[in-house]
């Protein structure tokens, strides 16, 4: 598996976004957040909920926990909301965030998520399946008012309906896929991203590259033509099955 890194301030004077992986005894853990620009503190909700996921993660597997269950996701995540909380009395600020994982080991993966951080699957450099954002405008969309496409822009985009550090947890949505091909790839990326790249183009810059980080790299550059003052922060991870070596773009 090799993995790619991308995460950009865009236009905004800091970054809230998070996100890390690890990868040991043969299994890889990696996790996006985007903590949410309405609330100070919210970097730090995002970078709280990625590194207790993967602290918890590498607790399960030097135990030789199965984690490939909705159960430990939900154990996961109620983790990195009570970290963020405990944050929060400490710093005495009022950040939450996204959250979005993916759990890999030889055969299958898990992946897991609150918010509207997405997970992308791609198989054969085609879009298999991705995350529903849990968003008022991914409601609408359930309810037949509007289509997927019409997600992006719309007035209830960033109006989400699960976060984590909120006054109330919510279990996360979960999905495992037991096989993988050496074609398939994961995207894990922020609104920042998604909302500026389309799947067309992500899978045009898979087709043209095997490397992860150059795959990234191409489809940056479809957002940057859709850059503006107010771009967002952007951040994505992808993982690609094919390859053995991690790259790391900070």
């Amino acid at each position: 598996m090799k993995i790619g890194k991308i995460t950009k301030t865009g236009s905004r004077p800091h970054n809230q976004d998070y996100a890390d992986f690890v990868q040991i005894n043969g299994m890889t853990c990696i996790a996006v957040a985007d903590g949410l620009g309405a609330y100070d503190g919210s970097e730090i909700a995002s970078e709280t909920a990625v590194k207790s996921v993967l602290a918890d993660f590498c607790r399960y597997v030097e135990k030789e926990s199965d984690v490939f269950s909705g159960t430990v996701m939900n154990v996961f995540f109620r983790d990195a909301h009570e970290a963020i909380l405990k944050a929060k009395r400490a710093t005495k600020k009022n950040g939450c965030t996204t959250l979005s994982i993916m759990i890999a080991d030889n055969h299958r993966f898990i992946v897991a998520h609150e918010g509207d951080t997405r997970v992308y699957f791609f198989r054969n450099n085609k879009l298999r399946f991705y995350s529903k954002d849990h968003s008022l405008a991914r409601a609408a969309v359930d309810r037949g008012e509007i289509s997927p496409s019409e997600i992006v822009g719309h007035k209830d985009q960033n109006k989400l309906t699960r976060v984590l550090g909120s006054d109330y947890y919510l279990q996360p949505d979960f999905k495992i896929h037991v096989g993988y091909e050496p074609s398939d790839s994961v995207l894990i990326c922020t609104d920042g991203f998604w909302e500026h790249v389309r799947e067309t183009e992500m899978t045009y810059a898979l087709k043209r590259n095997q490397n992860a980080d150059d795959a990234l790299n191409e489809m940056e550059k479809f957002l940057l033509t859709r850059y503006t003052d107010d771009c967002d922060n952007y951040t994505a991870i992808l993982a690609r099955f094919n390859e053995d070596e991690v790259t790391d773009e900070r």
